[in-house]
């Protein structure tokens, strides 16, 4: 799953400030938002309400400070990031975690707008992502934020619980938790053979047909090309995880990806699991080895990309 990232409402000052505050507030937000970018390109921006109409005070929102000449570079920016705003989840699968069965507010101890419900900085708790605070006051610079915590367990018992949602207000609240969000991002994989064997558990968005199988499971532990083919390959996963909220035209990659030339394409031909011929003229590189991944984009059934040949590059002996 791509980084959520969630804004956080509660900390939206509830009367007018100074337009210049607000302007502050969004060029803060959207530096924090490039930032948390930079750690994964795919991350998705969660909101209550059309971004667009996100307030940054009484009577202002993202919208009316754009259209009145201000922040209007940031305000584009952000129609760049994968969003879904306003929040909507798919059902869980059975026996999953249901958001709708849990309620977080603020602790009865916090310094402002205590015991009130907190949407943003709850899903950043359950999805274990990111909540995105304005500064509009020292206690939404914290780096973490006191919840509790109210849910249905098995027995249709209300159960309680204290727990915590990161939280980042700036860059610097970016860089404090970048440690933890790369970890979750990034599961270990020993060996090839590991990343086949889970490939279904980590790629989920991936299809891959039978002459990968030994590519992938031919790498071995402690070659560069095994980190190589995980950034590449997770990094398609959660651009295609991504491209499913946005439903964009074509996804998002967070790096380079080109067709292949058409003096090479007979190279790029390989047969799927059906025995059908397809050209996959889609490639990323495996820098800074002379790797490549090609790849076909499908939107049918659902969203997913089919994986073709994971290794040296084609045609160079």
């Amino acid at each position: 799953m791509p980084l959520q990232l969630f804004l956080n409402e509660l900390s939206v000052p509830t009367g007018q400030v100074a337009r210049a505050i607000s302007v502050s507030h969004l060029r803060q937000l959207v530096a924090t938002v490039r930032e948390a970018r930079k750690i994964d390109r795919a991350l998705i921006l969660n909101c209550h309400v059309p971004l667009a109409n996100f307030p940054l005070c009484e009577g202002e929102t993202i919208a009316s400070v754009r259209n009145d000449g201000d922040c209007v570079e940031e305000s584009l920016y952000l129609k760049t990031v994968n969003n879904r705003a306003p929040l909507v989840f798919d059902a869980p699968e059975p026996g999953g975690n249901d958001p709708d069965l849990c309620e977080y507010s603020l602790r009865s101890t916090a310094p402002l707008r205590a015991m009130e419900a907190a949407l943003g900085l709850g899903f950043a708790h359950f999805f274990d992502g990111l909540s995105v605070s304005l500064a509009s006051n020292d206690y939404w610079c914290v780096r973490s934020v006191e919840l509790d915590l109210a849910k249905l367990d098995m027995d249709s018992e209300i159960v309680t619980a204290q727990v915590e949602a990161r939280n980042a207000d700036s860059v610097a609240g970016i860089t404090y938790h970048e440690a933890a969000l790369r970890a979750i991002l990034a599961p270990t994989v020993a060996s090839g053979a590991e990343l086949w064997a889970r490939r279904d558990e980590l790629l989920a968005n991936l299809k891959f047909i039978p002459r990968t199988r030994a590519q992938i499971e031919g790498i071995l532990a402690g070659d560069p090309m095994l980190d190589q083919a995980w950034i590449k390959l997770s990094g398609i996963d959660q651009a295609i995880s991504a491209w499913k909220v946005a439903k964009g035209p074509y996804p998002m990659f967070p790096f380079s990806v080109r067709p292949e030339s058409k003096s090479r394409q007979k190279l790029v031909k390989f047969n799927d699991a059906e025995g059908y011929e397809r050209t996959f003229s889609d490639h990323c590189d495996l820098a800074p080895t002379e790797g490549r991944i090609h790849f076909i984009v499908e939107s049918e059934p659902e969203p997913h990309v089919l994986v073709g040949h994971v290794g040296r590059k084609l045609g160079i002996g």
